[in-house]
């Protein structure tokens, strides 16, 4: 069963959105020609309250128990890697904050509906301007590891799963962390970690 890209719900092959998140589903075409997770961008490395961004890496999916999984984007400092999730509630106001500036801007139904499906990258936004401890403080869910207690980060993007998912394996002196991604994670956690 095919799963969204944005927020990992599972969807049927046919719908054309997804009925959690309200996202475009991608074709299956637009799915075979992915290629890897935008590079980081210049806003990207601002500082924030004595830490410095790296890279915002979006859509992480944590496996739980009884097939559950919960999504989170990944907010790299030059000191740590906050974990944030992805909520209902952030992905609303995402929408309505679209939806605002498209009719603020003059622009009709349709184009407040094409402000609110823009890509997957637009949950992130909010992360580049926010101090990493109101992140972490914003959803129970949330958590981070210090950059100095990963040992290893490994990516398989050499073989997708049955799902066409990549998988990213964060190593720690205490523990181990998969999370799947639809997209190549590789040149986000060289920009991330500095890997070769």
């Amino acid at each position: 069963m095919p799963f969204c890209t944005h927020c990992g719900k599972p969807i049927k092959e046919t719908q054309k959105f997804c009925g959690a998140c309200g996202m475009q589903i991608e074709s299956e075409a637009s799915t075979e020609n992915r290629t890897a997770m935008p590079p980081p961008s210049e806003d990207q490395k601002t500082s924030l309250k004595g830490e410095t961004l790296k890279i915002i890496i979006p859509n992480l999916m944590l496996q739980k128990s009884w097939g559950r999984s919960e999504t989170f984007n990944l907010i790299v400092t030059d000191q740590r890697s906050i974990f944030a999730r992805l909520t209902s509630q952030i992905m609303n106001e995402t929408v309505k904050m679209r939806r605002e500036k498209a009719a603020a801007e003059g622009k009709g139904f349709f184009g407040k509906w094409a402000a609110q499906m823009k890509g997957f990258n637009t949950y992130t936004d909010r992360y580049q301007t926010m101090n990493p401890d109101e992140v972490l403080s914003e959803d129970k869910e949330n958590f981070q590891i210090q950059n100095s207690l990963i040992k290893k980060v490994k990516s398989s993007s050499d073989t997708l799963d049955e799902r066409g998912m990549y998988t990213i394996e964060f190593t720690t002196t205490t523990q181990k962390l998969r999370f799947k991604t639809q997209y190549n994670p590789d040149q986000a956690l060289k920009a991330a970690y500095n890997q070769s």
